[in-house]
């Protein structure tokens, strides 16, 4: 914990995304400002892994036999279970060291009290900046991998995350981008109000949902669009109103590189002779969450001296198995007939059995027999009913004439992503879904 003088005349401030390829803004915290004759001390600290609220207040100087009182005010106004890791947070006291308040920074625009009041004891408040959501077009060509290249472009790694887990279930964005693809996306994209300029926009806070993507490779042209089914559902189709998902993920990890790949005949990196690999080996950092890559019930689950702690998972199309080795842990309460469904985190990446380092050993059968997980051609999703097709119509055509613009910019240069603002936007309060 480090502390300073904090003199309350001044804004409290804390660093933003990097995103829209907009400088990193100063952004005015949410937090109020008691009476400017106050002088107080201030303690600042993080959330830190495994962190619990109670475990915060044991650690830091709140004061003895009011940890409980705090806590319940605290979770009157914000679910405990949804700290986040660095995340910040303060400690206030006065010039006696009598404990004030504890501000815990949820988001940019976002900030939960808790303070003492003389006639109702410890109460929990949360103050709310408004929003204004604008629509943002950004385009690039492959220079390296996709994360590379839209970083070279200025853009950050939220906007690359959600741009693959749109397309997850065609591209793996670790083997499958070439040089020369081109990407094109329109995302929301969030911004303080600025009450003194209501025709302007504050500091950049954050990326909502992309709206439209495109990835063009030489002979093929992926796109879709974001369409809402209903007021609370909604999900990405392709032009002609199939589902984007597919039956299986394109791989099971977010992150990772291909070291050795489907093959009847492979030189074995520990027992140095030749024999079939059929699998896929994908190296990652030891820890990187193994993911389902569709719904289906563990039907194994053990130790074996080759490929170490194991996972098979039979899935909701019974010809189709898949196993998962070298795993250095299972996910908590993982057992055998368990029902998962797809993006399920099963397991975390390891070097258990015979292993050179950390990767997943990734096996598909069908049938019973091992097959290229890599050839696995995924058919397309549900279509919309036929009722819905004319809104989703209007609104794909939408999209597509306004990533027309983002596509008509002028020519791209390598690693440089060109964005635009579509003609819209809109105010959000973004109100708080944290007490479900």
């Amino acid at each position: 914990m480090k502390f300073r003088l904090c003199v309350f005349g001044g804004m409290l401030v804390m660093g933003m995304f990097d995103g829209c390829k907009e400088k990193p803004a100063v952004v005015p915290s949410a937090a109020e400002k008691p009476a400017p004759e106050a002088r107080w001390l201030r303690s600042d600290g993080q959330v830190l892994r495994g962190d619990t609220l109670e475990k915060i207040v044991a650690r830091d100087s709140f004061p003895s036999g009011q940890s409980q009182a705090i806590i319940q005010a605290f979770a009157s106004v914000f679910d405990v279970r949804k700290l986040v890791v660095g995340r910040s947070y303060c400690l206030y006291h006065d010039s006696t060291g009598v404990f004030q308040r504890f501000d815990y920074f949820a988001e940019p625009e976002r900030t939960i009290h808790v303070e003492y009041d003389s006639s109702m004891g410890w109460r929990g408040r949360v103050t709310q900046l408004s929003l204004v959501k604008k629509i943002k077009g950004v385009r690039g060509r492959i220079t390296g991998s996709l994360y590379e290249s839209m970083l070279a472009a200025g853009e950050s790694a939220e906007l690359i995350v959600l741009f693959s887990d749109v397309f997850q279930w065609d591209l793996d964005f670790f083997s499958d981008p070439k040089q020369g693809d081109e990407y094109a996306l329109l995302c929301e994209a969030y911004h303080l109000a600025d009450p003194s300029r209501p025709d302007s926009l504050g500091a950049f806070v954050r990326y909502g949902r992309i709206l439209a993507g495109e990835y063009l490779q030489k002979h093929r042209r992926l796109a879709t669009v974001y369409f809402q089914t209903s007021e609370d559902r909604g999900g990405y189709y392709d032009l002609s109103g199939h589902s984007f998902q597919k039956t299986f993920l394109k791989s099971p990890l977010s992150y990772g590189r291909v070291t050795s790949r489907y093959s009847g005949g492979r030189r074995h990196p520990i027992l140095k002779v030749v024999r079939a690999h059929y699998a896929v080996d994908i190296a990652a950092p030891a820890g990187t969450p193994i993911l389902a890559p569709a719904d289906g019930k563990v039907i194994e689950k053990g130790y074996n001296s080759g490929i170490g702690q194991f996972i098979k998972i039979r899935h909701k199309n019974p010809h189709f198995v898949t196993l998962y080795g070298h795993l250095s842990r299972f996910a908590a309460d993982l057992e055998v007939g368990r029902t998962v469904c797809q993006r399920d985190v099963i397991g975390y990446v390891g070097s258990t059995g015979l292993a050179t380092g950390p990767h997943l050993h990734y096996v598909f059968y069908e049938n019973g027999r091992p097959i290229n997980p890599e050839k696995i051609k995924n058919s397309s999703g549900d279509p919309l009913p036929a009722a819905l097709m004319p809104a989703f119509t209007a609104v794909r055509d939408q999209r597509l004439q306004q990533l027309a613009t983002v596509v008509a910019q002028p020519a791209l240069k390598d690693s440089l992503a060109v964005e635009t603002a579509a003609p819209s936007a809109e105010p959000s309060t973004q109100p708080s879904s944290d007490k479900d």
